[in-house]
């Protein structure tokens, strides 16, 4: 297999990188690779990528490829706190057109895309299946390791997280990834740690995850990044890091979006159960203010602050008293369990929790996309999606020597969501998406009895 170094700040050692055809055989494409690209992200459930490859050896024609090979790729940073960013074998799922130099017929060029295999196993199952008196994680596990066959190593226990509650479930002829995905929406962390409904199933560089938001929150700060200065010692204080990395660019892909959080219910939102037996309607309300008091955040304990910071409109409420923005409607079986007359007649029925999960994880999954930002940062074997990472964002003007020269709010730390890994022929380098949902200082409070604002919601 071919191998090359180099020692830059974005240097990398691409250990392997090979084709196994249908017919098994191994062939290198290190010489013909031009750009390799990966991705992991914590909203989809397996990695993916592509390879431009520069091919002179007509390797389209002699393999030949035809959308049933495996790809093998090996990628390493020697000296790095994790000397193996990457070890794994990818499916072949599509090429694009092959493109070939108008001046000459001795070279093409093309993109050959691929995945985690188990996305194209899951493509062609299905399931149908009933689970009694089960976790949501025990069942997760039960998928990945006998419907969808994957190995061990990628299905550690230190990465499902136990979930609340066992449920009688059948799932009816889907696709093994889709059954995940359709449980991860419904379901609540065992951990007194996570009161809300925010799991994700993902995969990163160590395998599969099924955590919850809150989990990942509460985990330590994995690296430190500025935009301005170079690599230094950090404080004596701190421990955990032994440098801050430098960020080569940054940029902010949302910063805010207040439609959008009235519109996707992250303020306020209201549920309407129907109890189809009993013929009873309820409604649950929710209150981002409140509920964001209650649930663990990216920033840890005194140092979160919330999004929401604003005036009583002309009706004299808040977007988080409005509760009306966005309903809900769904059936539920809440009590029905402990019901003497119902348990007599159906001993095993087991609740929905409708009432724990719907309007909890409208409002978590939104307050993660109301502040993101995109980090082009040097190939960093330590860190995977799922990481906290901090960010130090400078200011743009200039402050006085001595005094603090980062943004106070957008200052702090970031939940890794997407990583692409982006390799060439003279660099390695990842593009990081950060998102977080608090800020690190408070805004100041709104002042309603203003004159100024007062006549503003006369007009």
């Amino acid at each position: 297999m071919s191998e090359q170094l180099y020692t830059t700040e974005k240097g990398y050692v691409l250990k392997e990188l090979y084709i196994i055809s249908s017919n098994g055989k191994a062939v290198s494409i290190f010489n013909m690779m031009l750009e390799l690209g990966i991705f992991e992200d914590i909203y989809n459930s397996s990695v993916s990528g592509y390879v431009l490859l520069n091919d002179s050896n007509d390797l389209f024609a002699i393999t030949p490829l035809s959308g049933f090979e495996f790809i093998g790729v090996v990628l390493e940073k020697p000296g790095s706190q994790k000397n193996i960013v990457l070890e794994k074998m990818f499916r072949v799922y599509k090429m694009g057109a092959p493109d070939s130099n108008p001046s000459t017929t001795s070279n093409q060029s093309y993109v050959l895309h691929f995945c985690s295999e188990e996305n194209l196993v899951s493509s062609s199952r299905r399931i149908s299946k009933a689970y009694r008196g089960k976790t949501v994680s025990n069942i997760i596990k039960d998928i990945l390791v006998n419907h969808l066959s994957v190995s061990p190593s990628k299905v550690r226990a230190e990465n499902i997280e136990e979930t609340s509650g066992v449920h009688d479930i059948v799932i009816p002829f889907l696709n093994p990834l889709a059954a995940i995905a359709w449980l991860t929406s419904r379901t609540v962390s065992a951990t007194s740690k996570s009161s809300g409904a925010n799991f994700m199933f993902y995969e990163n560089t160590e395998g599969f995850n099924f955590k919850s938001l809150e989990t990942l929150f509460q985990k330590p700060t994995k690296a430190k990044y500025t935009y301005s200065s170079k690599n230094r010692e950090p404080s004596k204080n701190d421990t955990s890091l032994t440098e801050i990395r430098e960020v080569i660019k940054y940029e902010f892909m949302n910063v805010f979006d207040t439609m959008s959080g009235i519109n996707s219910g992250m303020f306020s939102s209201t549920l309407k159960t129907i109890d189809l037996l009993k013929l009873q309607a309820s409604d649950y309300t929710m209150n981002y203010k409140d509920f964001f008091e209650n649930t663990s955040h990216i920033e840890k304990g005194k140092k979160a602050f919330g999004f929401q910071n604003e005036y009583q409109d002309r009706f004299k409420n808040t977007t988080q008293e409005n509760y009306y923005s966005v309903m809900r409607m769904y059936p539920t079986n809440k009590g029905h369990d402990t019901d003497s007359i119902i348990s007599a007649k159906q001993p095993s029925i087991k609740q929905n929790f409708v009432e724990k999960w719907m309007l909890q994880r409208i409002t978590q999954i939104n307050q993660l996309n109301f502040v993101k930002v995109k980090l082009v940062i040097p190939g960093d074997t330590f860190i995977t999606v799922g990481d906290i990472i901090e960010f130090q964002m400078p200011l743009v003007s200039t402050k006085d020597p001595g005094s603090t020269n980062y943004n106070p709010y957008h200052s702090g730390r970031y939940l890794i969501t997407a990583i692409r890994h982006k390799i060439n022929r003279d660099n390695y380098e990842m593009i990081v998406e950060g998102t977080r949902d608090s800020i690190s200082a408070p805004y100041s409070s709104a002042k309603n009895d203003e004159p100024i604002i007062s006549g503003i919601k006369k007009i």
